[in-house]
């Protein structure tokens, strides 16, 4: 993926406490093969529709190019949009899922091939970057995007999961479970 490997060694998802927008954070230093993820250039997070000003102001420190928000209408329509507008604010909508846990996971995968192929695109392209995803929480819908394309990118299992069950530590009232 195009920029975001670098060889030398940074911290690991890097939280960014935000008021409003939970389990935000900066991918930056995880590991990868030939390398680590640059720090500033790939973030996750929860909805951006709850960013207050002084979040708003934070983020806009971060110098994002692209915010992807993978809701759906409706919930836009409840949540509202982001309060974070930039010239490449894209949605990328993941269908509702079936089941629960482990099982809503892989539905939520089989019926969005068209998101995948858009999101990792998108990765491809230079000019993207830095790029913000989110989903609600950012653990799902974000969670099962980052944990593609680390994998894809060689990043141990260990680790992914480290990654997933974070979402949990940044927001203690996020349900999360291994054998998700």
């Amino acid at each position: 993926v195009v920029g975001l490997v670098c060889l030398w060694r940074l911290t690991l998802a890097a939280p960014i406490p935000l008021e409003g927008t939970k389990n935000t954070r900066d991918l930056g230093g995880m590991p990868v093969a030939g390398g680590q993820l640059r720090s500033g250039r790939l973030y996750r997070s929860g909805a951006l529709c709850f960013a207050t000003p002084a979040d708003v102001e934070k983020l806009g420190g971060l110098h994002l190019s692209t915010v992807v928000d993978l809701r759906t209408d409706q919930e836009i329509a409840k949540d509202g949009f982001d309060r974070i507008t930039l010239g490449k604010n894209l949605r990328l909508p993941m269908k509702v899922y079936h089941g629960h846990g482990a099982e809503a996971y892989r539905s939520l995968v089989l019926q969005n091939p068209q998101v995948l192929r858009a999101f990792f695109g998108l990765l491809a392209k230079p000019e993207s970057y830095p790029v913000i995803y989110h989903c609600s929480a950012g653990k799902d819908r974000a969670g099962i995007l980052t944990a593609l394309l680390l994998d894809y990118l060689g990043t141990p299992g260990s680790l992914i999961m480290d990654d997933y069950l974070q979402s949990q530590r940044n927001s203690p009232k996020l349900e999360v479970h291994e054998e998700w």
